[in-house]
């Protein structure tokens, strides 16, 4: 019998150990490489159809952070992400790259999610000491030359001086390349942003107050009534229909000839569109925001620090009347006088997805993954208090390790006009030509 009680003990002595160690295994945070395994199977299949665009992002995506670890509200700030990985696992992603690419020009268009973009762009500029094309009137539109299509070096401030040093330009400006390459230094690359054409007709309408401008103040359904009749609501306004913010906005400021922008030959927008794709490095699309900056990581050689955003919206539209539906006819219409628009956003959707398929098996989605999880946590970070710790992020495939703290919270939530000003002075002290602005 004592025989028998001794084994007995001895069994629920090794069970215990196993117990334990099995918790132990799965109780640690999910981070990189428990993350391969968790989340690559929900993102294997996804919409390539534009026409989804206008559903929303719920339809489209698997919701994966409920697989990884979350901050609770009463979770202390002071939290260092763990994660037992190499610097060479670093390395080895960007074993083609020599390095970040610091000649950049952002064709900024109006509400696109371009201005969370520009704050992206302007951060990593600061921090690589780059030379902006700076208007001399300010930026208190942040507006370069836009409306117009052309552009010079004397349209930037101390253009005399820094004239052979422009390497970045960010603000309002219709693409024109041949007139850029002149004034940028030689291999800019070119990034464009756009959003579906419908969503963004439904967002400019009432940001630049169009219901007041066709007198549909007080109407139940202003998109809606404008749709009705187009071009009898624009001859209120201006009897001059050779442009309007209602009619293919987005192409003109990618850059499609304004002359042709009412044209109805698919043939010829096509011709047109695809020029302009062999132009573009990339293209960020609207619906698919963090995937994009994901892929613009990679094209341009940056670390996962350098995209991290927030996730305050800027501009963001409270009005109602945004989200009623259309009918069948208005909807038509829409598509009717935006033809281009619709167009150039399927060409460069589809385009994306292209880029998206030649890297899903270099762990893409693996790495969306992490990055959507990491712009959780740290704006969750800056969202807290202001008076704790760092929050340190290790080594990652996909990062070097860095902090964030409060200055790090602050350059996150800047507006674009402060972070150009910051840019700005600069270069002015790093050159010592003028005074801070």
């Amino acid at each position: 019998m004592a025989a028998v009680s001794k084994v007995k003990v001895l069994w629920s002595v090794f069970m215990c150990l196993i117990f334990l160690v099995l918790y132990m295994n799965l109780a640690g945070p999910m981070w990189p490489d428990q993350l391969d395994m968790a989340i690559s199977a929900p993102f294997k299949k996804q919409r390539h159809n534009s026409s989804d665009a206008v559903l929303g992002r719920s339809s489209r995506h698997v919701e994966v952070l409920t697989a990884v670890e979350k901050l609770s509200p009463a979770e202390p700030r002071h939290v260092t992400i763990h994660y037992n990985g190499t610097s060479s696992s670093y390395r080895e992603q960007h074993d083609t790259c020599t390095g970040p690419v610091t000649n950049l020009v952002f064709i900024k268009v109006h509400k696109t999610a371009s201005a969370s973009t520009a704050v992206v762009l302007l951060r990593f500029a600061y921090k690589h000491h780059m030379t902006m094309c700076y208007s001399p009137r300010g930026n208190k539109r942040f507006t370069l030359t836009f409306p117009s299509t052309e552009i010079y070096k004397s349209n930037c401030s101390r253009w005399q001086v820094l004239g052979d040093h422009f390497n970045f330009l960010v603000h309002h400006t219709v693409f024109n390349k041949t007139a850029m390459d002149r004034i940028m230094k030689p291999g800019t690359k070119y990034i464009g942003i756009m959003r579906e054409p419908q969503s963004h007709f439904r967002s400019q309408f009432f940001y630049r107050r169009h219901h007041l401008r066709y007198r549909l103040r007080h109407h139940p359904n202003p998109l809606g009534a404008f749709l009705d009749n187009p071009e009898h609501q624009e001859r209120k306004w201006s009897k001059n229909l050779t442009w309007s913010g209602e009619r293919n906005n987005q192409a003109f400021i990618m850059g499609f000839p304004p002359h042709l922008l009412y044209t109805q030959d698919t043939g010829l927008m096509d011709d047109m569109i695809n020029q302009l794709g062999q132009w573009y490095t990339f293209v960020i699309i609207n619906e698919y925001y963090e995937e994009s900056l994901v892929m613009l990581r990679r094209k341009l050689c940056w670390d996962m620090s350098d995209i991290l955003h927030s996730t305050k919206k800027i501009h963001e539209q409270h009005n109602p009347k945004k989200f009623i539906p259309l009918t069948d006819k208005q909807l038509e219409n829409h598509k009717r006088i935006n033809a281009v628009d619709y167009r150039m956003y399927d060409f460069f959707n589809r385009t994306f997805w292209r880029s998206v398929e030649e890297e899903a098996g270099r762990g893409f989605w693996e790495e969306v993954a992490y990055f959507r999880y990491l712009v959780e946590r740290v704006n969750k970070y800056c969202l807290a208090s202001q008076d704790s710790e760092p929050l340190k992020v290790p080594i990652s495939k996909w990062n070097n390790p860095f902090s964030v703290n409060e200055m790090f919270c602050k350059g996150l939530n800047r507006k674009p006009t402060d972070w150009a000003k910051k840019l700005f002075y600069q270069m002015t002290r790093r050159d010592k030509i003028w005074k801070k602005p």
